[in-house]
């Protein structure tokens, strides 16, 4: 499936994902070693989930309502 078929919903979990791996390459270069998937998980979804969900979740509703 495109990306462009991809529902609203499929398109927040893929972005959400990307941000994840993100985040947990930038934090395992910091550090050193790769801090694994589930740490970086759980950092990303403590410090920046709120913010992101601002932003993303307009963004794809707004997406969805034009279309």
């Amino acid at each position: 499936m495109s990306k462009s078929k991809l529902s609203p919903l499929a398109k927040l979990i893929r972005c959400q994902a990307k941000e994840i791996e993100k985040y947990k390459w930038i934090e395992s270069e910091k550090v050193g070693y790769d801090i694994g998937l589930e740490r970086a998980t759980r950092e990303w979804l403590d410090k920046h989930f709120n913010e992101w969900k601002k932003h993303k979740w307009k963004q794809v509703i707004s997406e969805a309502l034009t279309k």
